[in-house]
């Protein structure tokens, strides 16, 4: 028995399935993969224990691995999404530029 998406998804299959954001540019998304933290995080001066830590997570449960990594606070899920909290700033979407941030504005 096959499943046709399109046939589940209905009147909002255009919506769904070929939804392209205008919010933030393609060009400033690191994308998932299993080398995630060598690619994207290595660059940084971060310590190989910390790196070691971080490679730890992303290698850990169902999605071990994979590049993705999910970690919901007790008080949130997944309706708080990074594009809701990050839109209007999509800079911040990069970790490296909420530390600048925070070192610019005294923590």
């Amino acid at each position: 028995m096959s499943i046709h998406i399109p046939d589940l998804l209905g009147e909002e299959t255009e919506y769904l399935l070929y939804h392209e954001c205008k919010t933030v540019p393609k060009d400033m998304l690191h994308l998932p993969g299993p080398d995630f933290v060598d690619r994207v995080v290595a660059p940084s001066d971060r310590n190989v224990q910390v790196m070691r830590s971080l490679q730890t997570l992303f290698d850990h449960g169902r999605l071990g691995g994979t590049g993705y990594v999910s970690i919901l606070p007790v008080d949130q899920g997944i309706e708080h999404s990074a594009g809701a909290s990050f839109a209007p700033n999509p800079i911040y979407f990069d970790p490296e530029n909420i530390v600048k941030l925070a070192i610019e504005g005294g923590c």
